[in-house]
């Protein structure tokens, strides 16, 4: 393989997810480590695979709160990668999960 040390990743998983193995991530983190990928892994409690998947949509498990906490790590992680382009408030994701929360990004010449 070949890495770009250089990316960041961000993953957003379900502690109950019965698709990955417990073994699947310890290789994956020892990769990463191993190639010093900047990386995030949120493991969300009590959430299934398929958690941010609407209701209906085959293989859903869909949990809100984890749906929620996800797109907003997401868009917060957006605004650490690409800080110079603002961050507009999102009323709901595409799941049409309300967020209830925006992400304010502070630029180089906004004051305090």
């Amino acid at each position: 393989n070949n890495y770009n040390s250089q990316c960041k990743v961000l993953i957003e998983n379900g502690d109950l997810d019965d698709h990955v193995p417990q073994s699947a991530l310890d290789f994956w983190k020892k990769e990463m480590d191993e190639q010093n990928i900047d990386w995030r892994f949120n493991n969300h409690a009590q959430t299934p695979h398929g958690f941010a998947l609407a209701p209906g949509v085959w293989s859903s498990r869909y949990v809100e709160a984890a749906d929620r906490r996800s797109t907003l790590s997401m868009l917060s992680f957006f605004a650490e990668l690409w800080p110079e382009f603002p961050q507009y408030e999102v009323e709901c994701n595409a799941c049409g999960t309300m967020l209830g929360q925006s992400i304010t990004v502070k630029t180089r010449n906004s004051r305090l």
